[in-house]
């Protein structure tokens, strides 16, 4: 069986440090996308962190703000970005641009496990139901362009059926990568987005946007644009 280190999620971080070292923000690592130049080889990778409320970060009492948005992001060696996701869209939800100047400083923890990769349904299945921690990794070519793109998660969710032997990941968030990444990826080329595949030859996602949510109405900020796209998609088992 095919074995490597991946990303021990649970004990991997990215911390932020606001000005003044007023906060050291420790987040937890949701997943990780690498971009790789396939003439050069030249890789280029994001990490993003996990979910929080807004927050009234060290008052005495009444933390959270009374109009709450979800707050998580990405950040590259060089560049961040924000997500504000309110209870109506704002077109200022997506924060982004280099971190330098920023905060302080931006530091990650990264934890490496031992994965092998379950190669068929029956192994997926039988680690599934042992309680064995799962890793998916998704790779996909970019269209259009001279990159490919590998990301890596943490399988929160995964379906299973023991009689027909069949499994479903359904997890996330993971960054969706628009194809429109010219010469260079940007961290604005990124979305949230959550990832779905019962195969090993293509995945589906479904990409946060603006939406409307009936005619006229205010728009909200939603997990709604689908994208289907061929894929090396995988299930691995942490090793003990």
């Amino acid at each position: 069986e095919l074995s490597m280190q991946m990303i021990d999620f649970a004990r991997s971080f990215v911390t932020f440090v606001t000005a003044g070292r007023g906060n050291n923000a420790r987040l937890q690592l949701e997943s990780c996308c690498t971009f790789t130049h396939r003439p050069s080889g030249r890789t280029q990778d994001y990490v993003f962190f996990a979910s929080c409320k807004s927050e009234d970060t060290f008052a005495p009492q009444h933390l959270f703000y009374a109009e709450n948005y979800d707050f998580c992001g990405l950040f590259s060696a060089t560049e961040y970005a924000i997500f504000r996701t309110r209870a109506t869209h704002h077109p200022a939800w997506r924060d982004s641009g280099p971190w330098r100047g920023r905060f302080d400083d931006v530091y990650r923890t990264t934890r490496l496990v031992e994965a092998e990769e379950l190669a068929t349904d029956q192994a997926v299945v039988e680690a599934t139901l042992a309680g064995v921690p799962l890793i998916g990794t998704v790779a996909m070519v970019l269209p259009g362009s001279a990159w490919e793109v590998r990301l890596e998660f943490p399988i929160k969710t995964m379906n299973v059926n023991d009689i027909q032997v069949m499994w479903q990941v359904d997890t996330g968030p993971v960054p969706w990568p628009d194809v429109a990444v010219g010469h260079d990826p940007a961290i604005s080329c990124l979305s949230p987005a959550y990832v779905a595949y019962n195969r090993r030859d293509s995945a589906d996602f479904v990409i946060q946007q603006p939406l409307a949510v009936a005619t006229g109405a205010a728009e909200v900020t939603h997990y709604s644009r689908l994208e289907s796209v061929a894929a090396d998609a995988r299930v691995w088992a942490v090793q003990p």
